[in-house]
Formats: C-alpha cells, structure tokens, sequence
C-alpha cells in the first residue's frame, strides 16, 4: 500500500515539474540523448538527497546525477546506477526530502 502511494505521489510530482517556465537555465550533457538537462538552479540539498537516496535504495556506489530539473515546488533528479548507468528518477522537495525513487529502466 505504502508503495502504491509513493508511486501516485512520484508521478504527482512528476507532473507538477513539467510545470516549470520556458527558460532553461542549465546546460546540456553529453550523452546518448541531447534533451538530458543539468539546471544549475536545482539546490545542492536536494541533489544530494536524491543521490543519497538512490544508492541506499540500489544498494549502490556507483553513482552518477545524469539530469536534474527545477521546479518552484520539487525538483526532479535523474540518477545512473552501476557501469551502464540505469536510470532512477527521484522528486524531491527544494529542502532535500525525497517523495519517490523509481527505476525508469525499460
């Protein structure tokens, strides 16, 4: 139940970060996909609590912050596990309190 929760509530978040102004103050990544975005206005707090948060939930080191995303409510962090890098999406508040952590690996 709890889970199920944590998932409706990511996905809420998930949504309400898509709601952010046309100005895109980070710059790209290089990787595979030219939409990754890293915003320089996602706080410090919040970007280590997600990738905190990832490696306690993957039981992982190896970690790597592949996206990040501003939002005046929560921000969302994309997060690569392991050597290839499979991706994990957090939200969290601009204080650093993770809502969800999801694996989006196909």
């Amino acid at each position: 139940m709890i889970n199920i929760h944590r998932l409706a509530v990511g996905l809420l978040l998930l949504a309400l970060a898509g709601c952010q102004s046309n100005e895109d103050t980070g710059v790209s990544m290089a990787s595979s996909s030219a939409d990754n975005r890293m915003d320089a206005a996602v706080p410090k707090v919040a970007e280590d609590a997600c990738v905190k948060e990832v490696g306690r939930t993957t039981k992982s080191t190896q970690l790597a912050v592949l996206e990040k995303i501003y939002s005046e409510q929560n921000s969302q962090v994309k997060v690569g596990v392991g050597p290839d890098r499979a991706p994990w999406l957090c939200m969290t508040s601009n204080s650093g309190i993770v809502a969800s952590v999801i694996s989006t690996a196909e």
